[in-house]
């Protein structure tokens, strides 16, 4: 990918080049001849302007035919008169023989020609037609003639010499041009390549999580300028993650202890009857299908009422609080332990026979029985009652609860302070 991106910038860079030095090499040269004749028309207008004036002052009768066809004449002499003819002979020499001819009709400023060119000869009239489209020659906003352009200017010898070198040096230096521009497009390109690498390499392993990416690049180019803002945006996605994930942490932490408040009995710190009927539901089914043993009891404190009465209602939670910790230091982790109602609470016990449990709620009671509830206030005693039921009935366990309430009635009518299976 990146060497068929390296050719296209190559190529790119070399074809604009080259159309550039192309464009300069086949202009150029056109607009250095349109410049040289510029030149050399407005060098011979001055010239002839030049030379009517110094022909005007030495004869007053300037705007006349005899007086365009004297200078003619002058003219005629010029050109055949030897290098030693007289300075108004040579000034006319200097006019005649550097004029690039045929190029110019030039007359008088009543349109005598004394100068032919074309189908304009010397001695003749130019026609109105013509002298509105000749270029006025005039020196102190005086119209001396008119000069008629009938033919494209040549160029002397000397010009054509120094515009074909100065062709020939432009396309030497556009060849050189071309070189430097394919070298430093090779250069530049490998470069820009490297860091574009980088560049692409980096998103590609944001793209598999990694947002912790930065790419190195000096320079204040727009490749330097894409990399820094990259940097920026990296950073930036780095820290909003890292919030996200504290923020979903702390949510997750506040959801799971929502959750567990919500299935929490707030006095005793033991599961609720909410939790309880999520766990008898999948216990029972599971002691069914498999053929486990699963054993419910139902606890209840003994004439609680009558503690809350006499020594008031918060004794009453003190009992809750201190029996619930009674309970758990001897219920195993398997076991489900949980507030059932008031002074009520529930066990439930897996792959535990009638036997074992009916042992473990002796043990329960006992402790109870014999803890110094004089701690709590001064007189108090607690005991507490169990029923048990091991009864398995495809009946979502509604006969063990209905069976462990009905043996938890019996030991409360046969003196509290008891287990009855």
């Amino acid at each position: 990918m990146f060497s068929s991106l390296r050719t296209k910038l190559t190529l790119s860079m070399l074809i604009t080049s080259l159309a550039a030095i192309s464009v300069m090499a086949l202009v150029s040269p056109l607009l250095l001849e349109q410049r040289f004749e510029d030149l050399t028309r407005q060098e011979q207008l001055n010239r002839l302007t030049g030379l009517i004036q110094n022909f005007k002052q030495q004869h007053s009768n300037w705007g006349t035919a005899e007086s365009a066809a004297a200078l003619a004449a002058q003219m005629s002499l010029a050109r055949s008169s030897s290098d030693d003819t007289k300075t108004t002979q040579t000034a006319l020499r200097s006019v005649i023989l550097d004029q690039p001819l045929p190029a110019y009709a030039v007359a008088d400023q009543n349109g005598h020609i004394f100068i032919g060119a074309g189908e304009f000869q010397p001695g003749g009239q130019l026609p109105a037609t013509a002298l509105r489209k000749a270029t006025p020659l005039s020196q102190n906003n005086e119209i001396l003639g008119y000069a008629l352009k009938t033919d494209t200017t040549n160029l002397n010898s000397h010009d054509r010499t120094y515009l074909v070198t100065l062709s020939k040096s432009m396309l030497i230096g556009a060849a050189a041009g071309l070189i430097i521009t394919l070298l430093l497009s090779l250069t530049m390109g490998r470069q820009l390549i490297k860091h574009l690498r980088n560049l692409t390499r980096a998103a590609m392993e944001m793209s598999k999580g990694n947002l912790d990416q930065q790419v190195t690049i000096k320079g204040d180019d727009e490749v330097a300028i894409l990399a820094r803002e990259f940097n920026r945006m990296c950073q930036e996605l780095q820290n909003t993650y890292a919030e996200l994930t504290a923020s979903n942490e702390t949510i997750k932490a506040q959801a799971e202890a929502m959750q567990e408040l919500s299935l929490r009995d707030e006095l005793t710190s033991l599961h609720n009857r909410r939790y309880f009927n999520q766990q008898f539901r999948l216990m029972h089914h599971q002691a069914i299908r498999y053929g486990d043993a699963l054993t419910l009891a139902l606890g209840d404190i003994d004439h609680f009422k009558l503690i809350n009465d006499r020594y008031s209602h918060q004794i009453g939670d003190a009992v809750l609080k201190q029996l619930a910790q009674l309970m758990m230091e001897e219920v195993r982790e398997s076991d489900v332990l949980a507030r059932y109602g008031g002074e009520e609470f529930v066990l439930l016990m897996p792959q535990t026979s009638k036997e074992q449990a009916e042992g473990l709620l002796n043990r329960i009671r006992t402790k109870v029985e014999n803890w110094p509830w004089e701690k709590v206030c001064k007189g108090l005693s607690v005991t507490i009652s169990f029923g048990l039921s091991d009864q398995l009935q495809k009946d979502m366990g509604h006969s063990m609860l209905v069976e462990a309430d009905n043996k938890l009635y019996q030991a409360k009518d046969q003196g509290r302070n008891r287990v009855c299976v």
